[in-house]
């Protein structure tokens, strides 16, 4: 079961990537591990890194879990923090009032901490500052394994490679110029305004095991995914960037046309590629654009009917599923997964291919998104991606309108189209 809180853009992730960088920081922690009653070094690690947390963000709700296991290796838990700490600290700092803590359920939601009020006057009486903080370069590149355990993500130890290498300094980039600018989502009626600063932007890549190919760590999804991603796309409109309004661009066709950017080296040559035609009846657009997608890590037409009958089922307008349930009384879906191959025989081959190829694709169409980034960080535009989408300050409209559908495929991992 996937975890609940996850998806509330005004909550925040514990970060762990950081320290105070003070003595007179340090004696004030020391004075408070004494006064609420933690004794071993690995609790003072813990309680450190909440206080951080905690004063950059202050009265924000920040998930955390509880769960008895590892919070990661090296690369994502840099000063070695153990649940045990944790939790420990974050029962200390509540038992005292200093925080409000809500334990979350294991496996449906994670626990969230927020300052109170006595803990605010405790660090402006300690004269803490945002300049006694210590923010260490984050995790960039994430790579996990393919199965969630307990809907919970398990990060992987990677090896560096020459690929992630030159991945992580673009990243480091991108995520140094959105942090030097002021972006903001005004909030609406009593919704707070929300200001996204100390960013970390990663690259987020699935590891598959079935999959033992030379310099292909880093070859599957690769999404870039920010904390408005999970706003709407109204509530998106309201994001502010260095004051200016922004405009979100989508890419054309983008599942689609990556597709051919990598096969072909061009994108669809002309028209809508989602209008298909059957026995005289053009099918609606919005089904072939989710069969089109479902057929990118599906095994059979079968599978790939299943997917998107349960997509609709789930999805908030109902109009399309009952549109889709009127198209299958008379097409079949065989008929609808056979006329996208038809329509399109020069991509053809790269579809039903299983899930680990589906994952395979999204990394070409992610691939191409970011190399947009690259050339709009290059220029000094800070953009924020939303899956295939750009939202940019309203100036640079024409602009990106201009290089988002036709910014090559850059085959970075010199790497064979076909893998599996």
């Amino acid at each position: 079961m996937p975890v609940k809180n996850n998806n509330n853009p005004f909550r925040i992730n514990l970060d762990l990537f950081l320290d105070v960088n003070l003595p007179y920081i340090e004696d004030s922690i020391e004075l408070l591990r004494k006064d609420i009653g933690l004794r071993q070094k690995s609790q003072v690690k813990a309680l450190k890194l909440l206080l951080c947390n905690l004063f950059l963000n202050p009265n924000r709700e920040i998930m955390l879990s509880r769960r008895k296991q590892s919070l990661g290796g090296s690369k994502y838990n840099p000063l070695g923090i153990g649940y045990r700490g944790i939790v420990s600290s974050l029962d200390a700092l509540c038992n005292h009032q200093l925080i409000n803590q809500v334990i979350g359920i294991p496996g449906e939601t994670l626990t969230t901490m927020q300052s109170t009020k006595k803990l605010n006057e405790w660090f402006a009486e300690n004269d803490w500052n945002a300049e006694s903080i210590n923010v260490r370069s984050g995790q960039y590149i994430t790579l996990r394994k393919n199965n969630m355990i307990d809907g919970r993500a398990t990060y992987i130890d990677y090896e560096d490679t020459d690929y992630s290498i030159w991945l992580r300094a673009e990243l480091e980039k991108y995520n140094n110029l959105l942090n030097k600018s002021h972006i903001f989502l005004e909030g609406l009626n009593s919704d707070k305004d929300k200001v996204f600063s100390h960013l970390t932007i990663q690259r987020k890549f699935i590891q598959h095991p079935a999959s033992k190919i030379k310099n292909g760590e880093f070859i599957f999804s690769g999404r870039i995914p920010g904390p408005w991603v999970n706003l709407s796309q109204a509530d998106r409109a309201r994001i502010t960037i260095n004051g200016e309004p922004t405009i979100e661009l989508d890419r054309q066709a983008s599942h689609l046309n990556a597709m051919y950017q990598v096969v072909t080296g061009a994108p669809y040559p002309s028209g809508d590629p989602y209008e298909i035609i059957i026995n005289g009846f053009k099918i609606p657009r919005h089904i072939i654009k989710k069969y089109s997608n479902f057929m990118q890590g599906g095994r059979s037409a079968k599978g790939v009917a299943q997917s998107v009958i349960n997509a609709y089922k789930s999805d908030t307008d109902q109009s399309k599923y009952e549109n889709y349930l009127d198209v299958r009384k008379t097409i079949k879906s065989s008929e609808i997964v056979q006329a996208i191959l038809d329509k399109h025989p020069q991509i053809a081959p790269y579809y039903l291919n299983k899930k680990a190829y589906g994952d395979y694709i999204r990394c070409w169409e992610s691939d191409i998104v970011f190399e947009v980034v690259i050339e709009l960080t290059k220029r000094e535009i800070p953009c924020l991606t939303v899956y295939d989408s750009f939202i940019v300050p309203l100036q640079y409209k024409q602009l990106v309108d201009n290089i988002k559908d036709i910014t090559p495929y850059v085959n970075r991992r010199r790497l064979d189209k076909v893998l599996l």
